[in-house]
């Protein structure tokens, strides 16, 4: 065994300019989520496929020749091709730029959808668990009711009360979509109120709305990002099956719930008709599925299997 000599115990001289080449400057935490999640190809690959996605449901529509309400009797149920890229479907509407069209309803309910239920759900969330008490167990209490409801049962109310269309689903969507944002938002208040920067904040006088949305909320903004990351492919699953039984947007607006709706019965003999809407409906889903997966780990390495 080798003996400890005075020498061991000397310090390690070290090369200042090596130090400085080394140290590397301290990482904000959005900085090091972005950085985890850079590290996640299968997440990074669902990004670019969402901002494509995007991108092109604003752009195409605008460069094609052909428009998604044209109908061609005459070009009706044509094979993919050179022309028609995606093919035609039964009034010889381009199936290509309906797709596009489809995608454009698809985004805009999910982030609409997502988007209301992330404005509410933080504010409900935020006073239940901030408050406590009695003020929590009745907000909670009108949570759990609202959430008990039926959601076909509201879809259809609300579809024979007002006008079918995206602003209806949308409504529909967000009258219980919410609740899960808010159980969330509950939960990290709950769990923050009592930490030390909140106790130091209230000595200086600040108020209960400074508390919940300059301390609070900032500090809960991991998991609320991560939930609503996963609530627009929620939304999009949910306006595509409204749609394609007839409780979403009506024809001839292009969905892609509508043209996989229209496209079902001909399947045997044009199959690309349901073959491209179902494509995309699953791609996006699980896109937005994927990638809310990877900033869900990115955010809490805790949570990574």
């Amino acid at each position: 065994m080798q003996q400890l000599t005075k020498e061991h115990f000397e310090p390690i001289s070290v090369d200042l300019r090596q130090s400085e080449a080394i140290k590397r400057p301290s990482l904000s935490f959005w900085a090091d989520v972005w950085r985890r999640l850079k590290m996640n190809k299968v997440a990074m690959a669902s990004l670019i496929f969402i901002v494509v996605l995007i991108v092109a449901a604003i752009v195409v529509p605008f460069v094609t020749n052909n428009d998604y309400f044209t109908t061609d009797l005459a070009g009706k149920n044509k094979k993919p091709s050179v022309e028609h890229w995606f093919g035609t479907d039964d009034l010889g509407r381009d199936m290509f730029v309906r797709i596009w069209y489809g995608a454009r309803i698809s985004l805009e309910v999910g982030l609409a959808a997502a988007f209301i239920d992330l404005v509410i759900g933080v504010i409900w969330g935020g006073l239940a668990g901030f408050y406590g008490g009695k003020v929590d167990e009745i907000m909670m209490r009108i949570a759990d009711i609202l959430f008990a409801i039926p959601y076909l049962l509201v879809v259809i109310l609300l579809m024979v009360v007002l006008e079918p269309g995206v602003g209806t689903i949308i409504i529909a969507l967000t009258i219980t979509g919410w609740i899960g944002m808010a159980r969330i938002v509950r939960g990290q208040m709950l769990q923050l109120k009592s930490q030390e920067f909140v106790l130091a904040a209230r000595s200086l006088g600040a108020d209960a709305n400074r508390l919940i949305f300059k301390h609070l909320i900032p500090n809960a903004l991991g998991p609320i990002i991560v939930t609503l990351s996963l609530t627009v492919p929620s939304a999009i699953f949910a306006e595509s099956f409204l749609s394609f039984i007839g409780l979403g947007v009506a024809a001839p607006v292009a969905s892609w719930g509508t043209m996989s709706s229209e496209g079902l019965p001909a399947m045997k003999y044009y199959p690309w008709r349901l073959m491209f809407p179902a494509l995309f409906i699953s791609v996006t889903i699980l896109a937005f599925n994927l990638f809310g997966d990877g900033l869900r780990d990115a955010v809490d390495p805790r949570l990574r299997k």
